[in-house]
This record gives C-alpha cells, sequence and structure tokens, in this order.
C-alpha cells in the first residue's frame, strides 16, 4: 500500500502490515489475505471494528487501534515470547561467525 503517511512494519506469511494516521489516532493496516483475515479477526472481532479498504486495487483491513487493541497486542507479544522460551530445543540466541575468521 502507498500513501504519504503510511507506515509499513513488515510482512506476516506474505501479508503486508502497517500503521496509518487517522482522524482519532492511528489505524492497523493488514492486507487482505486469508493470514490477513485470521490477524483481522483476532484483533477486531466485531464487524464494526473494521473495514475493508481498496488501495491500487487491493484490498487491505483497517483496523482502529484502541486501548483495547494495544491491550490484546501486549498479550500476544508477551504470549508468543513464553511460548518460544518454553521450547526445549529452541536456540534463543544463534551464533553466526565469519568462515574467514579463525
Amino acid at each position: 500500500m502507498t500513501g504519504s503517511q503510511y507506515l509499513a512494519l513488515g510482512h506476516l506469511a506474505g501479508t503486508e502490515v502497517g500503521v496509518q494516521p487517522a482522524f482519532d489516532g492511528q489505524e492497523i493496516v493488514v492486507q487482505h489475505s486469508e493470514v490477513g483475515h485470521r490477524l483481522a479477526c483476532l484483533l477486531a472481532p466485531r464487524p464494526d471494528n473494521a473495514q475493508v479498504v481498496r488501495h491500487d486495487g487491493i484490498l487491505y483491513w483497517h483496523i482502529p487501534h484502541s486501548q483495547e487493541v494495544d491491550k490484546l497486542l501486549m498479550e500476544l507479544t508477551d504470549l508468543f515470547i513464553s511460548i518460544r522460551y518454553a521450547h526445549p530445543t529452541l536456540v534463543q540466541l544463534e551464533l553466526q561467525l565469519d568462515e574467514d575468521v579463525p
């Protein structure tokens, strides 16, 4: 998505996610895809909490970034970190060495 104030944050399984200013704060913008639809439903469980908008022929979910959504984002972040740390064989810090360095 392009726009003068749109800030692309990254991709989740190939689905673009970003933010843009809104009249009363900020909107989370999620590209419409299978993964995007799931994320939008998670962040905006009621239909009136999100709208689908077409930009340059591509559909995007626009989700108001409210205190309720922010609390959910923080809880999800904490949960995902806990899930990763609980894995018994996951290496938390990967060490990468240059082959040229002895």
